[in-house]
C-alpha cells in the first residue's frame, strides 16, 4: 500500500511541474533588438499574436521573413501604436528587431 501512495504522490508532484512548466511558458517572451528565428525564440507558431514595446516614449520595426526569403510584415511600433498584431509565423520565419526598447510577443 505505500508504494502505491508514494507512486501516486511521484505522479503528482511531476504533473503539477509539468503544468506549471505549460502556463509560464505561455506568459509571453521579450525579445531585444537583433535577428531571431520564430522556432529558436519559442514563438508561437501558426497563430496570430500581439507585439507590445514596454517602453512608452520608445520607437522600434519588427520585420518578419518567412521561410523562402520573402518580406511578410514591416511594422513601425511608436509611442502612439504600443501594441499590433503580427500574422501567424511558420517554423523557418525569422524576426529582425531594431529600436531601443525591447518588444513583448503574446
Amino acid at each position: 500500500m505505500k508504494r502505491y501512495v508514494i507512486l501516486i504522490f511521484i505522479f503528482l508532484l511531476i504533473s503539477s511541474t509539468t503544468i506549471s512548466q505549460l502556463a509560464y511558458g505561455q506568459v509571453g517572451k521579450t525579445l531585444s533588438q537583433g535577428i531571431y528565428s520564430a522556432r529558436d525564440a519559442n514563438l508561437k507558431i501558426g497563430s496570430p499574436m500581439a507585439a507590445k514595446i514596454d517602453s512608452p516614449n520608445s520607437r522600434v520595426i519588427i520585420i518578419v521573413i518567412d521561410s523562402d526569403q520573402q518580406l511578410q510584415e514591416l511594422i513601425r511600433l511608436g509611442p502612439q501604436s504600443p501594441q499590433h498584431t503580427i500574422k501567424p509565423l511558420d517554423y523557418g520565419s525569422s524576426i529582425i528587431i531594431f529600436g531601443t526598447s525591447p518588444v513583448t510577443f503574446t
